[in-house]
């Protein structure tokens, strides 16, 4: 049996839902055992753990640009994928094989199976971190940069006991009631993952509550707060294929990502690189402003300046707020027509209430997910809200060509949004 084909049988038998529903409780000692019969391969790894509810995607993708740029090795762990579930597990930026794939389960699963246990143990998302872990420890990498899934406490990345930095991009309201039911509920959750020795980076405008609370935990278990200022960062010029930004010793600071919120997310990376260098590690200015320049990070704010059309994974309000604040900056002479696909459970009433007021048309298509909400679902809820045009498109083939047909002007910008899984159904079909 080839190797394409024993990596298509073990992720098919994974094809279920990412996580393990929450009535499961704390399952991190578990992963953490089935680590320590492995022979502790993350305890070989410099890890910089990335936590929060938005951002993470671009911060991790950042920080890993920089420091592939200053030469070292860099293992990334990045959910969800948009079009190949490989795209979780990179190594300087490419994918892992599928041989390595295979490699590395069959590592995990013979410790699991050896123990009592079989493929139906962990839950994918467990798996993939295991894996990635094994293939970041066989690769050698100089550092792993891993990003928290749901939470933080009981999150399957939460196994890093010793973690370099452990850095927290906005927290705000998602996954309610599975994290807790308000924000410092939430935000506990996510504190779970700071460990002692670590050092503690926090995102710039974090709500004030959330800032003491995350504080707090890092004193109480003797992590290192960072102390070092937060770079201050002014957007000269935002479009949508970038930013200029003066930041600090950064004038005219060329940033290929979109959106006035990736200033913020900026402020994060630059605070974990200043932490790397004060333990000694170099990274030169010349490599910060080189890797900004030319970063790329698929489906968060990715325009496709051909076909003037935006690709963003916003999934809860504080993302469309985000989203809606850098359309809104950029002065668009038409407003956009808006692809658009949610998941069930998300807050959709507040995602579309910051949305419709701003679009011309929706076209209300199913995410790739046997959680989402279908077209037809979508459609009424927003028919019920505003005003707003919409038109359903019955498979995500048609949605692109139907939001061209349906826009008020070639030059108006088409917008894919409301979930990575509706972004996934897009780009799938060669959209």
């Amino acid at each position: 049996m080839g190797t394409a084909e024993t990596y298509q049988q073990i992720t098919k038998k994974m094809d279920g839902p990412w996580r393990v529903r929450p009535e499961a409780g704390n399952r991190v000692g578990m992963l953490q055992e089935i680590l320590r019969w492995m022979g502790h391969p993350e305890s070989k790894l410099r890890v910089i753990h990335i936590v929060g509810t938005n951002g993470k995607g671009s911060t991790g993708v950042m920080l890993a640009k920089i420091l592939v740029t200053a030469g070292y090795k860099v293992g990334h762990f990045s959910t969800p994928a948009i079009l190949n579930d490989r795209e979780v597990i990179t190594t300087n930026g490419d994918m892992i094989s599928e041989a390595d794939f295979v490699s590395s389960y069959k590592r995990v699963l013979e410790e699991v199976t050896a123990h009592g246990g079989d493929e139906d143990t962990l839950s994918k998302f467990e798996w993939w971190t295991l894996v990635a872990l094994d293939y970041f420890a066989r690769k050698e990498m100089d550092f792993v940069i891993l990003e928290a899934g749901v939470g933080g406490l009981r999150d399957a990345t939460n196994v890093i006991e010793k973690p370099l930095v452990v850095a927290f991009t906005k927290i705000s309201y998602d996954h309610v009631g599975l994290l807790g039911n308000d924000l410092l509920e939430i935000a506990q959750d996510k504190a779970g993952a700071i460990k002692p020795g670590a050092s503690i980076v926090n995102y710039p405008g974090q709500d004030i509550e959330v800032y003491h609370l995350l504080h707090d935990k890092a004193e109480e278990v003797g992590a290192i707060w960072n102390p070092n200022p937060k770079p201050v960062i002014t957007i000269v010029q935002s479009s949508p294929s970038g930013l200029v930004l003066n930041a600090d010793q950064f004038e005219g600071l060329k940033l290929s990502l979109t959106g006035a919120y990736q200033a913020n997310n900026l402020s994060t990376v630059l605070q974990i690189v200043t932490v790397l260098k004060s333990r000694g590690f170099e990274i030169k200015d010349v490599d910060v402003a080189e890797a900004l320049a030319h970063v790329k990070i698929q489906g968060r704010m990715e325009f496709d300046a051909e076909r003037n059309i935006l690709y963003d994974g916003a999934h809860n309000p504080d993302g469309i707020i985000s989203l809606v604040a850098s359309i809104r900056s950029w002065h668009l002479p038409f407003k956009p027509v808006v692809v658009l696909g949610l998941l069930k459970g998300k807050n959709y009433h507040d995602m579309l209430e910051e949305l419709l007021p701003h679009v011309d048309t929706v076209i209300a298509v199913t995410p790739d997910s046997d959680r989402a909400m279908s077209a037809d679902e979508l459609a009424a809820k927003i028919v019920m809200m505003s005003n707003v045009d919409v038109e359903i498109a019955d498979d995500p083939s048609a949605a692109i060509t139907l939001a061209r047909r349906v826009r008020e002007s070639s030059e108006a910008l088409i917008l894919v949004t409301g979930s990575f899984y509706t972004l996934r159904a897009i780009e799938s079909e060669g959209m």
